[in-house]
């Protein structure tokens, strides 16, 4: 357990930093101090280590995504720490004990309803960017036996997500499988996806990573540069014209449309994730489902138990989550502002001021070469522990 002499000083604080979201845009997250309160009988205090970034939290918080979302709520979904206190009723967590949250507290297994979307930490209920934390029970998940701690904050959106994508991985052996850019969704879906045997192809506006996409489980980098035809076409050749039996598409807009549903085989499965170019498609999407018979499939991250299972897999196999820059939650502001989900900020931000913090940014060039998920260090020390 990670609760020694260093730690044991915070059990009695009675007040702690934490920020929360009071308006929209990317100044509108302040700090405050926070008296402590105690503890329901189903509760749990962690001391957060590191807090995961998401392309969630940029929609939040510039109002793109839900902006009647009630306010102040303390923003970002996805943390970890150690655990400092629990109820009286919590008897199977330890103090000191390393632990992560489950992003949707109240999906514990099954299918999804609507009502649990209050239950969502980062908004509506609060979330991660705070010393301290206090959620119940079943918002909590413990790490893998050596994981670093900033790694277990970087998977309960992302990685649950990607996980989800894949649906069975033991029919994704020997399969051609369709990532479409490197976020943190298609990073973890390839690597998941690779040690399950499958055949990842990858389309990417960065050509300057295919080297490490296929030290990665990547068969094929596929630029983007040459537009969706040669997309498609070089997918065809790489399948021997069969196509793909699988894709996530995280991009939306004409990519769907126009690159994936040409690409696919037939009975493919193609799994909707996100919106990052657009919501909005023009063109035939039923016509090519319906002569493919093709599957679609709306995903919204997935339950506690997904999160274990999950979990379970990588730790198995050895996989763990590429942590591309680290930030100090004073800097958030500026990474709203200018950053860019998993792959760096614009040289002159607060990486160059920062880089103990940040990894540099010098040109555009070194920025192209970044990969992994950006994470919050809220206690550095705790951040770079190994859970045990």
């Amino acid at each position: 357990m990670l609760l020694d002499a260093r730690l044991r000083p915070l059990v009695s604080l009675r007040h702690f930093r934490q920020f929360r979201s009071d308006r929209v845009g990317p100044e509108g997250i302040h700090e405050y101090q926070v008296a402590r309160r105690d503890l329901a009988s189903e509760e749990v205090r962690v001391r957060v280590a590191a807090v995961g970034l998401n392309y969630r939290d940029r929609a939040l918080q510039d109002g793109s995504y839900l902006p009647q979302m009630p306010r102040p709520f303390v923003p970002l979904s996805e943390g970890s720490g150690v655990v400092l206190e629990t109820g009286r009723d919590v008897v199977d967590l330890e103090v000191g004990q390393p632990v992560l949250g489950h992003y949707t507290i109240d999906w514990i297994s099954g299918a999804f309803k609507e009502s649990y979307h209050a239950s969502k930490l980062g908004g509506p209920g609060d979330g991660w960017l705070s010393e301290e934390v206090i959620v119940p029970r079943r918002a909590l998940v413990a790490v893998p036996s050596g994981w670093r701690l900033e790694e277990a904050a970087a998977l309960a959106i992302s990685g649950v997500t990607a996980w989800k994508s894949l649906g069975d991985l033991d029919e994704l052996q020997g399969r051609y499988l369709l990532l479409a850019g490197t976020g943190n969704v298609s990073l973890q879906a390839l690597q998941m996806a690779a040690a399950a045997g499958a055949r990842p192809i990858v389309v990417t506006s960065r050509p300057a990573l295919a080297a490490r996409l296929r030290d990665l489980g990547a068969v094929a980098v596929i630029g983007r540069e040459g537009g969706a035809a040669d997309v498609v076409s070089q997918v065809m050749a790489i399948t021997e014209s069969v196509g793909v039996g699988r894709a996530i598409d995280v991009v939306g807009g004409q990519f769907l449309v126009d690159a994936i549903l040409p690409s696919m085989a037939t009975n493919g499965h193609i799994a909707l994730v996100g919106f990052l170019e657009s919501g909005r498609v023009e063109g035939d999407l039923v016509g090519p489902a319906i002569r493919k018979l093709l599957h679609l499939e709306g995903i919204s991250v997935g339950s506690r138990g997904d999160l274990e299972a999950m979990l379970g897999y990588m730790d198995r196999h050895g996989l763990r989550p590429a942590i591309g820059r680290r930030l100090r939650a004073d800097d958030l502001p500026e990474w709203l502002a200018n950053g860019a989900v998993g792959s760096g900020l614009r040289s002159g931000t607060i990486a160059d001021r920062h880089p103990s913090v940040g990894l540099p940014a010098t040109d555009s060039q070194d920025n192209d070469l970044e990969l992994g998920k950006t994470v919050v260090i809220m206690d550095q020390r705790l951040a770079e522990s190994i859970a045990e």
